[in-house]
C-alpha cells in the first residue's frame, strides 16, 4: 500500500487489526526486516494491527525531501497521522529506527502507550568512544560454505555472532532483499549522514514512562548495549535485557528469547491498559 506524505510515496503494509503497532526497520533496509521477526510472534495473537513502513530511501520509498533524521522522524509523524488517524500506537524499532522512534518519543509522546527497541542506535558517540565489543563469532556451523559460493555471505558474516545455515537463510530473506535494493547514494551521502547525530544532545534527556522493551545484544559490535542501557533511570517502565550469543541481527540469531520479551511487553501494555 502506498501513502502519500506530502509528495513522498511511503509503502507500507499491514497486518490484523486492532491497536495499531507501527514496526520501523534499520538503516539501508526494509520493511521485511521487521516482518519477518515480529509476525511470527504477533500472528499468534488478536487485537494487533501491524503496520510496516518502508523508509524514505529505503526499499519502495523514495527519499524525497528527506534531507535528516528530523525530516524521517516528520515523515513518519506524518504518516502515522494518516494511516492511524485519532488512535493512540505501540511503535516497535530497530537500530535506526530505534534512533527513530526515540524521536518520536520527543515529539508525540502523548500517542504513543509502549515501544520497544531492538538493538537501538541511541547517540552516534558510540563509533567515537570506543565503547563497542570487539568484533566476534563465536558459534559458526561447519556447513556453511565459503563466502564466494554464496550470495551474501560475506554481508552476513560481518555482523554474525552465530553463523548457522537458518541464520544465514534469514538474513537473506529479512534483511538482504532489503539491503540490495536501498537508494545507498542518498543514505550514504555526507549531507545526510552528516546530519543523523543532530538529536544526540536531545536523547540525553529524553523520558517514557509508559511500557518498554529493550532489548540489545552482548556482542553487538555495531551499537553496542551500555548506551541504551543509560535510558533506564529516564524509562522506570522498562525491561532492559542483554542477550548472550547474539550481535546486531539479534532476533534471527536468539529468536527464541527475542520473541519471549516481545510477548512479555505486550503482556505489560495489556496489564496497564487493565489497571487504567
Amino acid at each position: 500500500m502506498i501513502c502519500f506524505v506530502r509528495d513522498i510515496p511511503v509503502y507500507y503494509e499491514e497486518y490484523g487489526e486492532g491497536i495499531p503497532i507501527l514496526c520501523i526497520h534499520g538503516y539501508s533496509l526494509d520493511h521485511r526486516m521487521m516482518t519477518g521477526c515480529m509476525e511470527p510472534v504477533f500472528c499468534q495473537m488478536r487485537g494487533y494491527r501491524r503496520i510496516y513502513l518502508d523508509l524514505p530511501g529505503m526499499g519502495k520509498t523514495p527519499p524525497g525531501w528527506v534531507k535528516t533524521s528530523v525530516d524521517m522522524i516528520d515523515v513518519i509523524i506524518e504518516f502515522t497521522s494518516t494511516v492511524i488517524p485519532n488512535e493512540n500506537i505501540l511503535i516497535a524499532g530497530e537500530s535506526f529506527g530505534g534512533f527513530l522512534t526515540l524521536g518520536l518519543v520527543s515529539k508525540i509522546s502523548d500517542k504513543i502507550d509502549g515501544i520497544a527497541l531492538l538493538c537501538p542506535l541511541i547517540t552516534h558517540e558510540c563509533y567515537s568512544e570506543g565503547k563497542l565489543p570487539e568484533r566476534q563469532i563465536l558459534f559458526k556451523s561447519e556447513v556453511m560454505g565459503s563466502p564466494k559460493e554464496n550470495a551474501g555471505m560475506e554481508a552476513f558474516l560481518q555482523y554474525a555472532v552465530i553463523a548457522t545455515p537458518e541464520s544465514y537463510k534469514k538474513f537473506k530473506s529479512d534483511l538482504l532483499s532489503g539491503i540490495s535494493i536501498a537508494d545507498n547514494e542518498f543514505l550514504f551521502s555526507g549531507g545526510f549522514t552528516g546530519a543523523i547525530a543532530e538529536l544526540d544532545n536531545l536523547y540525553k534527556t529524553i523520558s517514557f514512562d509508559k511500557p518498554a522493551c529493550i532489548i540489545t545484544g552482548r556482542q553487538d559490535d555495531a551499537v553496542g548495549y551500555s548506551y541504551a542501557y543509560e535510558l533506564l533511570e529516564r524509562f522506570p517502565r522498562a525491561t532492559f535485557a542483554i542477550i548472550d550469543c547474539a550481535g546486531h541481527n539479534l532476533q534471527i540469531e536468539n529468536e527464541l528469547v527475542f520473541n519471549q520479551l516481545i510477548k512479555d511487553w505486550i503482556w505489560r501494555i495489556e496489564l496497564s491498559k487493565e489497571v487504567v
